[in-house]
């Protein structure tokens, strides 16, 4: 297979930093990265995607290398305190990357059925729409850091499949969930960051788009997106070495990323694959979105997304209580009900969309 297909391959995201600051690591895997573009796009090292696909290549990679190098600057700046300093770096990359930066609307794919899990500890609250959505602004000594949150801030999370909501919710036994619809229609349409395609499944398609489609000059602008955004989507997916922690090094970039978003006119969120490594969420094949809160109603909630997004009856769930269906038996092959979300019937929850 032609080199620069191979490169989607070897530089899959979900790394592992290890004792190394992110800074550090970074630095020494965009490094590689670079060098690795460089020696790949010799015209002969790639018959099917052709000496054009080079060439874009070869006229950006010094562009690429700088933007690189600029993301791994953002975090010694941030590791030093210098946090405005890093912020104007960022958001300056940024820029520079937004035009290159792969982009979904939500009715791209015509899925419009996504799902948000709250767990129920020890604060009970009423089963209805409004609590399912994204914390209200009133409320936003509850929100803490997450990877494309920033404390204080509320946004809207969501899987596109309620067993991947589960899991990122952190599994809990009783819990209430919901399904949302998002809108289809180009003119409501809300347009999102990608970063959710797993890319190494993804050089087997461009192969076959290579072979199979007319308009190559459009694959080619396509598979040179993922080739110039390798590193911000890299330093958006590092896992979490310290989970729990008070700051977290790994949620540097993707939070600068999303503060990016919420003063850019033109994208709402984030649509991400999970970085979990557990081999189940890994099997679902599903993605995240992030969905940014700009400005807020006497509500406290985001008046873009209430307007646009609408939510089921939210239904509660404790593991614990279910029963099984007779005919799922054999599917549960002597395992207890509980070890698999797929037999719980998440996905026949009420669909009665309405706003909040």
């Amino acid at each position: 297979m032609d080199k620069i297909l191979e490169l989607l391959e070897k530089y899959h995201c979900h790394l592992r930093r290890g004792t190394q600051s992110m800074a550090d690591f970074l630095d020494s895997n965009f490094q590689d990265y670079i060098n690795d573009v460089r020696q790949s796009i010799a015209v002969e090292d790639n018959p099917l995607v052709g000496n054009e696909m080079c060439k874009m290549i070869a006229d950006c990679i010094d562009e690429i290398s700088t933007n690189a190098s600029s993301i791994v600057d953002v975090l010694r700046l941030y590791g030093n305190g210098k946090i405005v300093e890093a912020s104007i770096k960022a958001f300056n990359v940024f820029d520079i990357m937004k035009p290159q930066l792969m982009q979904r609307y939500s009715g791209a794919y015509h899925i419009d059925v996504y799902y948000r899990i709250r767990g129920i500890g020890g604060t009970p609250f009423p089963l209805e729409r409004k609590e399912l959505f994204h914390i209200p602004y009133s409320k936003n000594y509850l929100i803490g850091t997450e990877r494309y949150s920033m404390p204080g801030h509320p946004c809207l999370y969501l899987a596109s499949q309620a067993e991947l909501a589960w899991h990122e919710c952190g599994k809990p036994e009783t819990f209430a969930i919901a399904k949302f619809s998002i809108p289809q229609e180009e003119e409501n349409c809300l347009k999102f960051i990608d970063f959710s395609e797993k890319l190494m499944p993804l050089k087997h398609s461009f192969f076959c788009w290579f072979h199979n489609e007319n308009d190559k000059e459009a694959v080619r602008k396509y598979l040179l997106k993922y080739i110039y955004t390798y590193p911000l989507r890299a330093a958006c997916s590092v896992v979490v070495q310290h989970h729990g922690a008070r700051f977290i090094e790994e949620y540097i970039i993707p939070q600068l990323l999303l503060q990016w978003v919420r003063n850019d006119e033109d994208f709402d969120g984030i649509r991400y694959e999970s970085c979990s490594e557990s081999d189940e969420v890994k099997s679902y094949g599903g993605h995240n979105i992030v969905l940014m809160t700009k400005l807020f109603d006497a509500d406290g909630y985001d008046v873009k997304l209430r307007e646009c997004i609408k939510i089921g009856v939210p239904e509660k769930f404790d593991i614990n209580d279910l029963k099984c269906d007779e005919r799922l038996v054999d599917l549960l092959d002597g395992k207890e009900l509980t070890s698999d979300p797929f037999l719980w019937g998440m996905e026949s929850i009420s669909d009665d969309y309405q706003p909040i």
